[in-house]
């Protein structure tokens, strides 16, 4: 039975799964981070490498016997040939992570993902199989959406309740303790200086998250309009793969907000994408990875009973959703 190795790395950890064409895992394991945008490109590669050994010994494989090895690892591409020639091996690639990341939250090939964290954008693939990707354009021109823009919105509404004396705010209240100062002119100097950067920025979006669950009026209102401009995104890509009728589901640190804003979101798309169904993310970036792997590799049914069971069977004894 071939034996496939997957990874899902990003700037401060790495998971590695072998597993076989059944969707059975054989090893799992994690390491240091892999992102070479954001990290030495020895210590990287190194975390690749010793991830990818160690797996293979727990798992009691050769190189020899894998099949495929396949790295979903942002910023790794032009470590991959010193890779291969360290690892004397030649059938390994390295891929976008929003490939494994769409698999594994929608647990099959089609459907719409969204994705908002730092940044946003939108990936969606049709039944047949023609995809489209929407935002994820960074700060300046997009990420509408995303953690950083409710951070800033939350930020603007701090200079507006100055501007017109508005102190009965939970959103206020919280914001200014987070920059530990009592009044909101004296975020200018910390906003403005060269430490102040896009993902503190995003840590805001935690502030307007609680004060939302505590019926604050602004931040409410925060996350209406966040979640419309994700559907605004989910709308384009809509309309690219002609209104199929697919699941989309929402991912990344703003999903984290929990019911609050995924309640909201649904709404705005019955109002606009009455076509899809909304639907919770199913497995997460690792499991995507394999799934990926086995419906574009050798073309199993990444929705067959057989798969859905080794996946529930495997992902609470590794801890991987």
């Amino acid at each position: 039975m071939r034996k496939f190795l997957v990874c899902d790395g990003g700037g401060t950890k790495t998971d590695f799964l072998v597993f076989n064409e059944i969707g059975e895992t054989l090893a799992y394991c994690q390491k240091g981070g892999a992102n070479a945008k954001f990290l030495d490109e020895d210590i990287a590669m190194n975390n690749v490498i010793s991830g990818i050994d160690e797996c293979l010994k727990i798992s009691k494989t050769s190189l020899d016997e894998i099949t495929k090895i396949k790295l979903f690892i942002p910023g790794f591409e032009a470590c991959i040939n010193e890779v291969k020639s360290k690892l004397e091996v030649n059938d390994i690639e390295c891929l976008s992570d929003i490939d494994n990341a769409f698999y594994g939250a929608l647990g099959k090939a089609h459907g719409i993902v969204v994705l908002s964290g730092t940044g946003s954008f939108a990936v969606g693939v049709s039944k047949e199989n023609k995809k489209v990707i929407t935002g994820g354009w960074g700060p300046l021109v997009g990420d509408k959406g995303s953690g950083y823009h409710i951070g800033l919105m939350c930020l603007e509404h701090l200079a507006y309740f100055y501007d017109n004396e508005i102190k009965d705010s939970k959103m206020r209240e919280l914001a200014l303790n987070k920059f530990n100062i009592s009044n909101e002119f004296a975020m200018r100097d910390i906003i403005y200086s060269k430490t102040f950067n896009r993902e503190q920025v995003a840590e805001f979006c935690k502030v307007v998250s609680k004060s939302a669950s505590e019926g604050d009026f602004y931040a409410l209102g925060i996350l209406k309009e966040a979640a419309r401009e994700l559907v605004k995104l989910v709308e384009a890509v809509n309309e690219r793969l002609g209104n199929e009728s697919l699941p989309v589901t929402l991912i990344g640190g703003v999903s984290k907000i929990g019911n609050l804003f995924i309640d909201i979101l649904k709404e705005e798309l019955t109002k606009n994408c009455s076509n899809l169904n909304y639907v919770n993310p199913k497995y997460n970036p690792l499991l995507g990875a394999m799934l990926y792997v086995l419906y574009n590799e050798i073309e199993v049914d990444v929705e067959s009973n057989e798969i859905n069971e080794n996946l529930k069977k495997y992902e609470e004894e590794y801890s991987l959703c």
